[in-house]
């Protein structure tokens, strides 16, 4: 159903598990955004409330609701990439998990609640402008890279605002801005806890960090972790990064959302975990009350899902649209009756 617009293409991560808008030639997701999600990860419960500030185009919300039950709010301030995460969320099914917001970051008080989260993670523009700094000229790109519309100091201090009293923001940045993001965490309440060298190369110095630090909590008990080196001596990622890109842990039994066709051309959206199965008992008349008077029925389409609350929660969401809606869905999956 998620529009694909000219000069944008669908790519996949993790496994190919996941699908993503990226425009061709302009702004894409990096290894960076998800080496900020996979530091996220350790920290989310299945009703975790998580903000993604700075999100692009929703990278890693995607990455992390795809593998945990945690609920994201986004907020992206280019309105072309931010139309691009509510798509790529679309095209992913994740809708009931996670919602894009458009607009600044410096205004997200305005945007999401105080006080109300349990983890922010942000993936800022790494760079100041010195004057006569000559720019990215694609505009997209220089936003992300560059201090042009927030600074380190002010996402700091409004991630702060957001978090929950032990609440955590976990950032991934340039290990030269360290002392920096220190020093203004603890002028806004929050105390570095975690800092996650990662160096290209065995021997070379760190390129990228992954700080943690947590709200309202004493300054001590800092871990300065091993370093995690990205690539092998012949350009090839180590098995410590293809596990955070590749890592696949399939469950033991899957969950479906299916759609039938009933001989009175109505449609009936269930959840099972054995389609066919399902589909005739429905046809024997021991299905749902609804179905039993308008058989024979038809399968006409079905999601898998690691979760039965992943299902159920879809079958709920198609059931509340309207006829309208649901032939437009089908449609939209290559679907025809």
């Amino acid at each position: 159903m998620a529009q694909i617009k000219a000069g944008e293409r669908v790519d996949y991560m993790y496994s190919d598990e996941l699908q993503i808008i990226q425009a061709a030639d302009e702004f894409a997701f990096s290894l960076d955004t998800l080496l900020l999600a996979n530091e996220v990860k350790e920290y989310l419960k299945p009703r975790s409330l998580v903000a993604d500030l700075c999100a692009g185009n929703g990278a890693a919300s995607l990455y992390l609701a795809y593998q945990t039950l945690a609920h994201f709010d986004a907020v992206e301030v280019q309105p072309e990439v931010a139309s691009q995460a509510k798509r790529s969320v679309a095209l992913n099914h994740l809708e009931n998990r996670i919602e894009v917001h458009v607009g600044d970051v410096k205004n997200a008080w305005q945007i999401l609640p105080k006080d109300y989260y349990d983890v922010v993670m942000v993936n800022p523009p790494y760079f100041k402008v010195p004057a006569g700094h000559k720019l990215n000229p694609d505009r997209k790109k220089a936003i992300a890279r560059h201090e042009l519309l927030i600074n380190l100091d002010q996402i700091i201090a409004i991630s702060s605002g957001l978090l929950k009293m032990k609440g955590k923001m976990v950032m991934v940045h340039r290990p030269e801005r360290l002392g920096e993001i220190i020093a203004s965490c603890a002028q806004h309440d929050l105390s570095v806890k975690v800092i996650q060298p990662f160096l290209s190369h065995r021997g070379d110095d760190s390129n990228l960090v992954v700080i943690v630090a947590k709200k309202h909590v004493a300054a001590t008990g800092l871990v300065l972790k091993d370093g995690i080196v990205v690539h092998e001596a012949d350009g090839e990622f180590t098995p410590a990064i293809q596990a955070i890109i590749t890592e696949q842990k399939p469950p033991a039994k899957y969950y479906y959302f299916y759609v039938l066709l009933c001989q009175d051309g109505t449609f009936y959206g269930g959840f099972t975990d054995d389609v066919q199965a399902r589909v005739a008992t429905h046809n024997a008349g021991k299905g749902a009350k609804y179905t039993q008077t308008r058989r024979p029925v038809h399968l006409l389409y079905s999601e898998k899902f690691p979760l039965k609350r992943q299902a159920l929660k879809r079958e709920y969401w198609f059931k509340h649209h309207d006829r309208a809606w649901k032939e437009q869905f089908l449609r939209a999956h290559g679907v025809s009756w």
